[in-house]
């Protein structure tokens, strides 16, 4: 099973968001990271795809926190996969734009 990232968000039951540290860098990027869920709904395992190598730290530490709701296959809790994409921006963001956080 393989949920689509606005799947994932709305199957997020705790989220934490990246440090206040990483929020004063001025980087704007999209990063995307592929998930895998445990039957528990803890973040098991995570590659990232795409994104800035400071990003890229600082969203997969703020996700390894993350719970999502179970997957099941009749009655049993079973693991899954998903995407996550989060367009970031900060310092030099207009304010249209998104900033730097992934709970939006």
């Amino acid at each position: 099973m393989r949920f689509s990232s606005d799947q994932m968000k709305r199957r997020a039951t705790y989220k934490v968001d990246v440090s206040d540290t990483a929020k004063q860098f001025d980087i704007r990027g999209t990063i995307v990271v592929d998930l895998l869920i445990g039957p528990s709904g803890r973040v098991v395992c995570m590659k990232t795809l795409i994104g800035h190598p400071i990003l890229q730290i600082q969203v997969e530490n703020a996700l390894h926190s993350w719970s999502f709701k179970p997957a099941k296959a009749g009655d049993r809790p079973i693991a899954y996969r998903g995407l996550l994409e989060f367009a970031l921006c900060n310092v030099s963001c207009s304010e249209e734009e998104t900033n730097m956080s992934l709970l939006k």
